[in-house]
């Protein structure tokens, strides 16, 4: 095995009904504050209602924006000169040479983060999704295969142990 490359798209429905909400809220700002302005009252108390509203629409905008590029897309990919992860269009990329340990907890969800030889630390936050359950067998025959002097540290689930040595 020479390398491990997993992706994974998540569903758009989740931000369509945040950006749902974002839309129907700053109109209730926008429109609680500057249809009021002119009234009797506290017109400053009103106009800060119709900023609020206007910042809460460029908020809509803004996820508008990232919905309809790329981001949704996740990716993480290993060989035995790089690691790649990170969003489609944003991957990050470090040499592999320059990892020092692993630690892997896939006890409850799964951590997974790799310190580097002059002490850094990199999290890779997503893996949870990216690299399922029934993937991290493979993942974990692919780092004991390519990188047998990189000790992995924490907790390995048992059935994942097991599945990776059928695997080999």
């Amino acid at each position: 095995m020479d390398s491990f490359h997993r992706t994974k798209r998540d569903s758009p429905v989740p931000g369509f009904i945040a950006l749902t909400f974002t839309l129907l809220l700053s109109m209730v700002f926008m429109l609680i504050g500057f249809l009021r302005v002119g009234e009797d009252g506290r017109p400053s108390m009103d106009l800060i209602s119709g900023v609020a509203g206007v910042a809460i629409f460029l908020l809509f905008l803004r996820g508008g924006w990232m919905m309809t590029g790329r981001s949704l897309v996740h990716v993480f990919s290993m060989d035995r000169n790089k690691v790649v992860w990170g969003f489609v269009g944003k991957e990050q990329e470090l040499d592999a040479s320059e990892i020092d340990r692993i630690y892997w907890d896939d006890s409850d969800g799964f951590s997974f983060q790799m310190t580097m030889k002059d002490g850094r630390q990199v999290r890779f936050l997503y893996m949870d999704n990216v690299v399922p359950f029934k993937s991290r067998p493979a993942l974990l025959r692919f780092l004991r295969t390519s990188f047998p002097s990189i000790p992995i540290a924490g907790n390995i689930d048992k059935r994942t142990k097991q599945a990776a040595e059928d695997l080999g």
